[in-house]
């Protein structure tokens, strides 16, 4: 009887033992989860993440656009460079991207911001610093030759230098413009943004684009004698004066979404 009650308390020893061996086996197991999760998280914060080739591209852009023109101080570019001007930038430009499927805008330095910022893809967007109807030729054709089935066009800030104030000579010029770009691509539907507010200062210092009420009350005019699509857009920056950029007529990238949601609403896209 002595001997089976040893065997059994050696029995339960060992049961023990067991017991602890294996609750030490899995906190080492469980410490080295840990450990092995903490590592891969270091390595994946600390390593270079690969640019991709359009990004690339993109930042390349806005760096060229800078350097050409005052389209944006360095801030907002450093701004644009980042990415996202907001935190949910990317669906945001996804949406807008999808909205203006088969649509382009076609305008001057103000319009470039849209695709330099990433609002709209490169294809969207037929742009050039300095450009306006009196010096488009290239611009109209080629925007033409892409058959869109809806064409924004912004022009008008460059045009109120170029043509001294004379409304009547821009809107002369700038319906055969777009006479000429239906006659090419007959089927798009033809929408005209009216000129973007400068601010006092701005207009203070160049007298020309003071202009800008009568040339919107031309264009306005214009759009209704062919029934092509106004769009009104002087009143955004005027409504929101933080987005002005420094020189007091181009715009911060967070500009754009106030532009595209009008042009959405008014195009009925």
């Amino acid at each position: 009887m002595a001997r089976v009650k040893n065997n059994k308390q050696a029995t339960n020893v060992a049961r023990e033992y067991i017991k602890d061996m294996n609750k030490n086996k899995v906190a080492s197991i469980i410490l080295l989860l840990f450990l092995v999760v903490f590592l891969f998280n270091l390595l994946k914060f600390n390593r270079k993440v690969p640019v991709g080739k359009d990004e690339i591209e993109k930042n390349k852009k806005s760096v060229e656009a800078l350097q050409k023109s005052s389209v944006t101080s360095v801030e907002e570019a450093v701004s644009a460079l980042g990415g996202e001007v907001s935190a949910n930038g990317k669906s945001n430009k996804a949406r807008y991207m999808s909205k203006f499927k088969g649509s382009i805008v076609v305008g001057d330095s103000v319009t470039e911001g849209l695709s330099v910022y990433g609002w709209l893809s490169d294809d969207q967007v037929f742009s050039k610093i300095g450009s306006s109807v009196m010096t488009g030729d290239d611009l109209f054709s080629s925007a033409a030759g892409t058959y869109p089935s809806t064409a924004f066009f912004a022009f008008g800030m460059n045009d109120m230098g170029n043509y001294r104030g004379d409304e009547k000579a821009f809107i002369k010029k700038y319906e055969a413009r777009l006479k000429a770009f239906h006659k090419a691509s007959p089927k798009t539907k033809i929408c005209v943004c009216g000129i973007s507010a400068p601010t006092d200062a701005a207009m203070a210092k160049n007298k020309s684009i003071s202009n800008y009420k009568k040339f919107n009350s031309a264009i306005k005019k214009m759009c209704a004698k062919n029934k092509y699509v106004y769009i009104p857009t002087a009143d955004i920056l005027q409504k929101h004066p933080e987005l002005y950029a420094g020189d007091g007529i181009h715009a911060q990238a967070t500009y754009y979404p106030y532009w595209l949601d009008r042009m959405i609403e008014e195009a009925e896209l």
